[in-house]
């Protein structure tokens, strides 16, 4: 009878390792599925500021996408994993296009930026055209007390008159 018991309690262990090690692959596989589903998301754009009701005076063109004179809301963003920056255009919370950016090198480096004059302490948006090439240009300047201090960026798109 000894016996009997003693056969049937490891065939139980042994049953309990199979099952403990079919859980445990189980929750490894849902472990991975789950971080696979969520790289897309870790991947998304850093907001480096945005700017409501911007009055653009021409008519803006980017590849396909014309966009009329008006006011738009712009953000500009920062990809997570790369140095690359972009320009958001909305309107009534509808992407239009997003723009790629060029990033623009101060004169001054080092310590010598804190205590530049030309550069801005806050967000800034300022806009320029250039009519013999019919180029329209943003220029986003993040300031000397944002989370990514001290961008300079570049943002540029055909225009009409």
């Amino acid at each position: 009878m000894k016996c009997l018991q003693a056969g049937l309690h490891t065939n139980f262990k042994r049953g309990t390792v199979i099952m403990f090690s079919k859980k445990a692959f189980e929750r490894f596989f849902t472990v991975i599925l789950v971080l696979l589903l969520a790289c897309p998301i870790l991947a998304q754009f850093i907001d480096l500021g945005k700017f409501k009701g911007v009055e653009i005076p021409f008519r803006l063109k980017f590849g396909d996408t014309v966009l009329e004179k008006g006011t738009y809301d712009l953000e500009a963003l920062k990809n997570r994993s790369t140095p690359m920056c972009y320009l958001r255009i909305k309107k009534d919370r509808k992407t239009l296009c997003l723009l790629e950016g060029e990033r623009l090198d101060y004169e001054n480096y080092g310590t010598a930026k804190i205590t530049d004059p030309s550069i801005p302490d806050k967000l800034t948006l300022k806009m320029k055209k250039d009519p013999k090439e019919k180029i329209f240009y943003f220029f986003v300047e993040t300031g000397k007390s944002a989370r990514f201090a001290f961008l300079k960026l570049k943002f540029k798109m055909d225009y009409e008159d």
